[in-house]
């Protein structure tokens, strides 16, 4: 166990995540005390979160949610980036990040209950749109090429991501994609991001993890066993005040949760608020 610290040596950051909220969940302190350290902070949505809606608004409630719930923190919409794919389903055999990942055929499209291609804001579009001029087929090749294009235009010194042992099959097919892309760069030019990764879904499932009006994590059950990981191993970041618990209802990792309205279902919300903690934990990632 070793304390991770953001300080003004810490380099740049990019938080890539798949959907609305997991960057509160898991990164809330990280982006707070960043922005506090004066580092240079952009957070990356791959999807919109938008499971099971026919149309656009589900996933722009949630882009917006997002702006509001960053803002809490510090983060202004522009250090925002929205990739604008789709969210399909948690079990691996549902998720549309492993579905692209694993797919062979690389330009095989593969619409979602909206869409076919990626889509943003009205005022806000999506990263391929500002870049190209255009909406990116929702193919495993566009994804792979607008992950590759986003670090390449910020290069962060340091990666946020989900695990590959997370259990949504989004988060885990992530991280996946992201070693394939960053074996590719460090090839080329060999000069590569640390990466951290964190977990939101345990092998324990979420009604057993986080446990919900602790101070610290405990370790979910058979972690060491499901995973390559050690609990030992993890990396620990202190809260500062303004996000521990004793800061009760004034704390901002909850404030900014209470933003993800659509998130926030009844049997949600004791799952979502589990993760304000004194600490956030992180692994380095195997890339």
């Amino acid at each position: 166990m070793k304390e991770l610290k953001i300080d003004a040596d810490f380099g740049s950051i990019m938080v890539i995540v798949p959907h609305q909220d997991d960057e509160i969940l898991m990164t809330a302190g990280v982006l707070y005390q960043a922005v506090k350290k004066g580092l240079q902070v952009r957070v990356v949505m791959v999807t919109n979160g938008d499971c099971d809606c026919p149309d656009y608004t589900k996933g722009r409630a949630r882009l917006r949610e997002t702006i509001a719930g960053c803002r809490v923190l510090g983060l202004g919409e522009e250090q925002l980036i929205f990739l604008g794919y789709a969210d399909t389903g948690m079990p691996p055999e549902e998720s549309f990040v492993t579905h692209l990942f694993e797919e062979r055929d690389t330009s095989r499209i593969y619409p979602s209950h909206c869409s076919g291609v990626t889509y943003g804001l009205e005022e806000k579009p999506e990263f391929h749109m500002e870049t190209w001029g255009e909406h990116a087929p929702y193919s495993r090749e566009m994804l792979k090429a607008d992950l590759i294009q986003v670090i390449e235009t910020y290069r962060p010194r340091n990666i946020f991501t989900t695990s590959e042992f997370d259990m949504h099959g989004d988060h885990s097919g992530l991280y996946r994609f992201l070693q394939e892309v960053l074996a590719e760069m460090g090839e080329e030019d060999g000069s590569l991001p640390q990466v951290y990764c964190g977990l939101v879904h345990s092998g324990a499932g979420d009604d057993d993890w986080p446990v919900p009006d602790t101070e610290r994590f405990d370790c979910p059950r058979g972690f060491e066993a499901d995973t390559t990981y050690q609990w030992s191993d993890r990396l620990i970041l202190p809260m500062p005040e303004e996000l521990q618990r004793s800061a009760g209802t004034r704390n901002l990792k909850y404030q900014a949760l209470l933003q993800y309205e659509t998130a926030l279902e009844p049997n949600a919300y004791e799952f979502l608020m589990a993760f304000v903690k004194d600490e956030e934990i992180f692994w380095r990632g195997c890339i």
